[in-house]
C-alpha cells in the first residue's frame, strides 16, 4: 500500500495518524461492521466529537480490548445521566521525538455536551487550547458548538462553529486532504444533511472564519452510497475565498471494509488555487492520501501510511511525500493510545517536520 516513487509517479497515497492537530475522536473504519454513517455513532453528523449512548456501547462491543459493563458510560456510570443530556471530551497530549523538536504537548483538553429537546439538538465544546510550546495548554475556548433541528427522519440542518462536511473524517486535521485544502480549522457554518441507510447527502455554507483560522466564505457539498454491506463511496466539492486567496476543489473519498478486521480509507482531491499579489499565482495541486488498518487483535490496529501533496502548475518542485507505519489501540472504553513512524520522501520537498517518532494518549471519559 506504499508508493516509493511519489518523487517520480503520482500514487494514491495513505490517512491516518496524528500529527499536531486537534483530533476528536473518529473512526470510519466501522463501515466494515455494517455502520455506514458517522451519525450511527456520534452526535456530530460528520463525525467525531460526543458519542451517542449507542455509540459508547459499541466502542465496548466492537472497538476495545477489554471492559466492563457500565465502563463505556460517561465518567464510568457515575453519576447517571438524564436522557436529555449527554457529556463527553477529548483528553489528548502528544510525545514528540527530537525531529518534531522532542516535547510533550497538548493537543487537545475538552468538555463537550449534547442537549436534546424534542427535534432540537444543542452541542457545544469548552476546553483549552493546544499549545505548540507547552503541556499545560493556552487559555479557554469553544472548539465546537452548533444548534440542530431535525426535520424528519432522514434531513436535518444546523448552525454554528464546526468542520465542514468534506471527505474523509477520521480525526486527523493535519494529513495533505486536510491542511492542503484549509480544512485543518473549524468556521462558521450553515448545513444542511440528508442521511439513510445507503445514501448520504450534505450541502454547506461557510460564513465565517473561527479560531484564528482565515476568514474564507464559501461552500462544500458531498453525496455518497453505501453498498456490499461494508462499503462506501462518495464524492466532494468544495470553493472557498478569503483575503488573498481562493481555492476550488473537488474529490473521491472511499472506506473499503476488507473482511472484519482490515479496511482500507482513500482519498484524492484535485485542487485550483489562486493566490493574490503583485502577481498572482494560479496553481493547480493533487492531494492524496490512503490508510489500510488490520486489527491483530481486538482493538489493536496495524497501520500503513503515505500521503502526497503535488502541484500541478505554478512553483516547480512542488512536492510533498511521506510514508511510515503506525500502531492504534484501544486497550479499555475511553482509552486511546498511538504510535507512529514517518519518513519523508528525500527526493521531494517535504517539510522537516514529516521525519521521525511521534505518539499520543487520547482520553475521552
Amino acid at each position: 500500500m506504499t508508493w516509493r516513487g511519489a518523487s517520480r509517479t503520482a500514487p494514491l497515497s495513505l490517512i491516518f495518524v496524528v500529527a499536531s492537530a486537534p483530533a476528536a475522536l473518529a473512526f470510519p473504519g466501522s463501515v466494515r461492521w455494517g455502520y455506514a454513517n458517522c451519525s450511527t455513532c456520534h452526535y456530530n453528523v460528520a463525525g467525531g466529537g460526543i458519542l451517542t449512548p449507542y455509540g459508547r456501547q459499541l466502542s465496548r462491543e466492537l472497538l476495545s480490548t477489554w471492559s466492563g459493563e457500565r465502563e463505556p458510560e460517561f465518567a464510568y456510570g457515575k453519576p447517571s445521566l438524564p436522557p436529555w443530556l449527554a457529556l463527553g471530551g477529548d483528553i489528548e497530549y502528544l510525545a514528540l521525538s527530537k525531529a518534531h523538536g522532542g516535547a510533550v504537548r497538548l493537543v487537545q483538553a475538552d468538555l463537550e455536551g449534547a442537549v436534546t429537546h424534542g427535534r432540537m439538538l444543542a452541542v457545544a465544546t469548552i476546553g483549552t487550547g493546544a499549545d505548540a510550546g507547552g503541556a499545560m495548554g493556552d487559555g479557554l475556548m469553544s472548539r465546537r458548538h452548533y444548534l440542530q433541528l431535525t426535520l424528519n427522519p432522514y434531513l436535518s440542518v444546523r448552525a454554528g462553529r464546526f468542520l465542514p462536511n468534506y471527505g474523509v473524517w477520521n480525526g486527523d486535521a493535519s494529513t495533505a486532504t486536510r491542511r492542503g485544502l484549509g480544512l485543518d480549522h473549524d468556521t462558521y457554518n450553515v448545513e444542511a444533511n440528508w442521511i439513510t441507510e445507503r445514501f448520504n447527502a450534505s450541502v454547506t455554507g461557510i460564513v465565517a472564519g473561527a479560531g484564528g483560522g482565515p476568514n474564507e466564505r464559501g461552500g462544500a457539498a458531498t453525496a455518497g452510497v453505501f453498498f456490499a454491506g461494508k462499503n462506501k463511496v462518495w464524492l466532494s466539492y468544495m470553493s472557498r475565498h478569503g483575503p488573498g486567496l481562493d481555492r476550488e476543489a473537488a474529490g473521491l473519498s472511499a472506506v473499503f471494509g476488507i473482511g472484519h478486521r482490515a479496511y482500507l480509507l482513500a482519498q484524492a482531491d484535485l485542487q485550483h488555487v489562486r493566490r493574490e499579489g503583485v502577481e498572482p499565482v494560479v496553481s493547480e495541486e493533487l492531494d492524496t492520501n490512503l490508510c489500510f488498518a488490520r486489527e491483530t487483535v481486538k482493538g489493536l490496529y496495524v497501520l500503513l501510511t503515505d500521503e502526497m501533496t503535488r502541484g500541478h502548475r505554478g512553483p516547480p518542485g512542488r512536492l510533498s511525500h511521506t510514508y511510515g507505519a503506525g500502531l492504534r489501540w484501544f486497550p479499555r472504553p475511553h482509552l486511546e493510545l498511538q504510535a507512529r513512524w514517518r519518513r519523508r520522501d528525500r527526493e521531494a520537498v517535504s517539510p522537516e517536520y514529516m521525519d521521525g517518532f511521534s505518539a499520543f494518549v487520547h482520553f475521552y471519559p
